[in-house]
């Protein structure tokens, strides 16, 4: 979800053994298994799940370092981790699952859905489905009011579409019509927005009617078996790992928080359990016996949208790396930093979660992919 980085996870699925071998694979393993634990020493990163795999099969799984430093708590693969704007492939998934009901169009106008009315200031242009999965809406991140709507152990007291409606409608609570918006025509320039993807979160309740909470757990953790997958923080027993900055030398613990706008980035879940979904994008949307996507929704996600505004934005999902044919979504917020990334032909997934700020991962899960061709 937002833009600052401070947890790192990996995960890489695969059986291999730490001991040298004459077999050509589980040495690879072993070499890729030693730059994890070098990247991790170089980047200052408590701990770190990478899990790689094919279809059904488990190529690289890895679980390194503490996922708390203080009670000196080693990662397992159960612990939870937040995952920032990973957590968006949710988001689009719940989405597209009632477009292929025949809910909606994805040119419609989002206000024929919606229970208030939004605009963009000036703008005749309306928002529709495609331009919010597009990041194109104009609709802004104003962290002045983000910024304050985290809550420390505890979910935020505010309720998603009352607070939606008080930042994107005129006289709201929280609404500013220079710092809620951009000023060009819907549609026609490409801004990340997160408070756009939490909008979608609102129309999904609205189209649904039932909370989005709940719409995820009935439609999308329950029948992929994601047991361990969560949005609010009052509903978790696991261990959560325990974000991190790294400041003068020392790590400092950053408390678990939640956010008001949730949908945008606070995902709790683990690796095995986000493989679950991510096998919906490699296997023409099916995943745990269960159809969950249309194989040509999942064509449609897959295809450049904007190519004349920004070529690598597929429907709410992103196309990270070209020479490898890689799409998925990374995430960065305060003690956290994760990605997943999918090859639709190669059928090779990697997910990788963090739990440090700022941290380079690109060439971590470029090798991670490297690493699943060459098992």
């Amino acid at each position: 979800m937002k833009t600052s980085i401070s947890g790192f996870i990996i995960i890489l699925f695969i059986s291999i053994s730490c001991e040298k071998s004459d077999d050509p694979s589980t040495n690879k393993a072993q070499e890729f298994k030693t730059f994890l634990q070098n990247e991790m020493e170089k980047q200052h990163i408590p701990a770190m799940s990478v899990l790689v795999f094919k279809e059904d099969q488990i190529l690289f799984e890895e679980y390194l370092g503490k996922s708390n430093i203080e009670k000196d708590n080693n990662l397992e693969s159960d612990h939870l981790f937040l995952l920032a704007s990973v957590s968006k492939l949710v988001v689009s998934t719940a989405l597209l699952q009632l477009y292929d009901q025949g809910h909606f169009s994805l040119d419609e106008n989002i206000n024929e859905y919606l229970p208030f009315s939004v605009q963009v200031p000036n703008q005749a242009v309306p928002i529709t489905f495609r331009i919010l999965l597009t990041h194109t809406s104009g609709i802004r991140d104003n962290w002045d009011i983000l910024s304050n709507q985290y809550y420390y152990e505890e979910d935020s007291p505010i309720v998603l579409d009352y607070y939606l409606e008080n930042y994107l409608v005129a006289g709201g609570e929280y609404y500013n019509e220079e710092e809620n918006f951009y000023d060009f025509e819907p549609g026609s320039n490409f801004r990340y927005s997160n408070t756009g993807n939490a909008l979608i979160a609102v129309l999904i309740e609205a189209i649904s009617g039932i909370d989005f909470n709940t719409y995820c757990k009935q439609h999308i953790f329950s029948p992929l078996g994601m047991v361990n997958t969560f949005w609010r923080y009052d509903e978790i027993s696991q261990p959560i790992v325990q974000p991190y900055h790294y400041i003068d030398g020392k790590y400092q613990a950053i408390p678990h928080y939640t956010f008001t706008d949730y949908p945008n980035g606070g995902l709790r879940s683990n690796v095995r359990d986000m493989h679950k979904l991510l096998t919906v994008f490699v296997l023409n949307g099916r995943s745990n016996n269960h159809q969950l996507l249309q194989s040509e929704t999942i064509i449609e996600m897959l295809t450049p949208q904007i190519p004349n505004l920004y070529g690598q934005m597929g429907l709410h999902v992103f196309y990270l790396d070209d020479s490898r044919n890689l799409w998925g979504h990374s995430g960065g917020n305060e003690g956290v930093a994760t990605i997943v990334a999918f090859n639709p032909e190669s059928k090779i997934e990697i997910l990788l979660f963090t739990n440090n700020w700022e941290i380079k991962i690109s060439d971590i899960y470029r090798k991670a992919y490297d690493l699943g061709t060459d098992l």
